[in-house]
């Protein structure tokens, strides 16, 4: 193979291995209508939609608890979808502190 040392080839194949699972992973994430809804905020924090979201979504990140989950679903099982990203104020355990730390995580579609 071109005059390679069998390190050299390891390597070669090491990184064509990692180039094609990128390119797989960029193929999934283009395809896929879910996660095609997640968008970069800020090159930061994924954003999520919050009527999307479900159980593990919400405790994926750091600022939900998993009470305030339950909430947050409850809350979607009774009213329905949000219509905007202020409704989340409605919901018991969720003031105008919180609410600031929450909305650039969540929007609504």
């Amino acid at each position: 193979m071109l005059g390679l040392t069998p390190q050299e080839r390891k390597t070669i194949i090491f990184l064509i291995s990692i180039a094609l699972f990128g390119l797989g992973i960029k193929f999934i994430s283009n395809n896929n209508p879910y996660l095609s809804k997640i968008t970069k905020a800020d090159n930061q924090i994924a954003r999520i939609d919050i009527n999307r979201a479900g159980l593990q979504d919400l405790l994926r990140t750091q600022r939900i608890s998993p009470k305030l989950a339950g909430k947050i679903i409850g809350y979607r099982q009774e009213r329905g979808r949000l219509k905007s990203i202020d409704e989340l104020k409605d919901i018991k355990g969720i003031g105008e502190y919180r609410f600031q730390k929450l909305k650039d995580l969540f929007f609504v579609e």
